[in-house]
């Protein structure tokens, strides 16, 4: 007889965050910046504040 194992649903898989440094860097190449009152923010606030 075979026995199957199946895999929990509560194993979470962790989500890419990039570097603040890095994320800068990505938003020069396209031609961006981020404002001045954003500048001491991390990028899950930044998601936070302009999410729709």
């Amino acid at each position: 007889m075979v026995t199957t194992v199946s895999k929990t649903s509560n194993d979470r898989k962790t989500k890419f965050t990039p570097n603040m440094d890095n994320f800068k860097v990505s938003l020069s190449y396209e031609g961006l910046s981020l404002k001045k009152s954003s500048e001491g923010k991390s990028i899950s606030e930044l998601k936070r504040k302009y999410a729709r």
